[in-house]
């Protein structure tokens, strides 16, 4: 048994090795996920905006002026003039970096034309000035839609995301495009509070998990230790049980000879009566030997072979009605022992002191339904109507104790194992005989 527990232990713990690997890539890729989809999440959200405040800047462009200063492109134009305060004026009105005007030249360079800065700014830009923006970039501007870059890492302008919109002018042809460069710096501490935030979740899903894992390790070792003690007292039973059908089946067999040699002398010497009285004293021998064709449950076999040859030796009379094909799966078999040991023995026990001497024992078991069924009746001193009530209290027995030895905690056991099938123990006892009715309710899956 402890072989066998060493092994599965080994199985079971590299199945939780495996568990924790896997829940902490989990949580990793949970992390990774969580946090590129909070930046991603932003990044869209200012892009979005951005993008949508340069369609309206486009539109409020004056197309006209900004031709015309295409035609002579100087600082000192009225045109000029007047869209660069109009663009630095949005600029301040949305807090961007740059807001401006940018052309695509033969090679498909981007240049600032008009850039929405005050003259002097250490950020103010000549005219034609190279911009990063690519062709590929500005390509949905060609087809009349906005458009945005990526995180920008400028080591002169700061980190940014370009947005852009077309500007048109009235025969649909593409003059220029409203470009904004708008600061991410705010992007940067999402980004780092984001990654706190699953730096912590993870550590809190680590220690829920180390948690999970010493909880179930510690009721694991409680549930082996207390199957090892609840398997340990059924097999100590069984093997009590068996030893005593052995040596039951050895006597039977020494005394076969004996018994087929008295018969044979009592019919020999024409004492018929005699013989048939003697056979009558065989049945309880020969109940124990057939038993094995009436019960298919081999605990239940066991011990029920135990049971009577221990009443056969006390001069008690057992009858017992069990349904041949029925093996009783629907209850387990240390339960199925635990519940007919200790009311067997009690009635034995009871019948051996019955003051009238009848010294009988019926035994039933039977399904009925999604229930087991079973009575067990035995002859003997009547119980108090006071004490019966009292039976199944831990502790409580009707017999007397022999020193150093417990007493009545048999029918607490069962009355627990009952409990265990929301079954019903229920107890009389009325001129010389007490009947104890045990009621299991078992799965329906069984039963059917």
């Amino acid at each position: 048994m402890k072989i066998i527990a060493a092994r599965t232990n080994k199985k079971v713990g590299m199945i939780i090795m495996v568990a924790i690997f896997l829940s902490l890539c989990f949580m990793l890729a949970n992390i990774f996920l969580t946090y590129d989809s909070t930046v991603r999440t932003v990044e869209i959200s200012i892009s979005t905006q951005s993008m949508k405040t340069a369609a309206d800047i486009a539109r409020e462009v004056d197309v006209e002026g900004f031709e015309r200063f295409l035609q002579k492109p100087t600082e000192d134009s009225a045109d000029y003039i007047m869209l660069n305060r109009f663009l630095n004026d949005y600029r301040l009105k949305i807090g961007a970096k740059h807001v401006y005007i940018v052309v695509m030249d033969a090679e498909g360079n981007s240049r600032v034309m008009i850039n929405g800065l005050p003259p002097g700014d250490t950020a103010h830009t000549y005219i034609g000035e190279l911009c990063t923006l690519t062709m590929e970039e500005v390509q949905p501007a060609y087809h009349g839609d906005t458009f945005h870059t990526g995180i920008i890492h400028d080591p002169k302008y700061g980190v940014y995301i370009t947005t852009g919109a077309p500007l048109f002018n009235t025969s649909g042809k593409l003059v220029g495009i409203v470009g904004i460069d708008t600061g991410v710096e705010v992007l940067e501490q999402i980004e780092n509070n984001a990654l706190k935030n699953s730096l912590f979740y993870f550590f809190a899903n680590l220690v829920v998990l180390v948690l999970i894992v010493v909880s179930y390790t510690l009721i694991r070792r409680w549930y082996q230790k207390e199957t090892l003690r609840v398997v340990g007292d059924s097999e100590q039973t069984f093997q009590k049980e068996f030893r005593s059908i052995l040596t039951s089946i050895q006597s039977i067999k020494h005394d076969f000879a004996n018994h087929l040699q008295v018969i044979f002398g009592l019919l020999e010497l024409r004492k018929v009566e005699r013989a048939q009285e003697y056979l009558r004293g065989l049945q309880t021998d020969l109940q124990v030997v057939t038993l094995t064709q009436q019960v298919a449950n081999p605990a239940l076999l066991v011990l029920l072979h135990s049971k009577v040859e221990k009443a056969r030796a006390s001069q008690i009379e057992m009858d017992f009605h069990v349904s041949p094909e029925e093996n009783f799966e629907g209850v387990l078999s240390s339960d199925l022992i635990k519940i007919l040991s200790n009311l067997l023995d009690n009635a034995i026990e009871a019948a051996e002191a019955d003051p009238t001497g009848e010294r009988s024992i019926s035994l039933h078991l039977k399904k009925v339904g999604n229930t087991y069924q079973f009575t067990v009746e035995n002859t003997g001193v009547t119980i108090p109507a006071e004490n019966v009530k009292k039976l199944t209290q831990e502790g409580f027995t009707t017999k007397m104790s022999e020193v150093g030895g417990a007493r009545g905690y048999g029918l607490s056991i069962v009355q627990e194992i009952v409990k265990k099938y929301e079954g019903e123990l229920s107890v009389t006892s009325a001129r010389g005989r007490t009947c104890f009715s045990i009621l299991l309710v078992v799965d329906k899956r069984v039963a059917g």
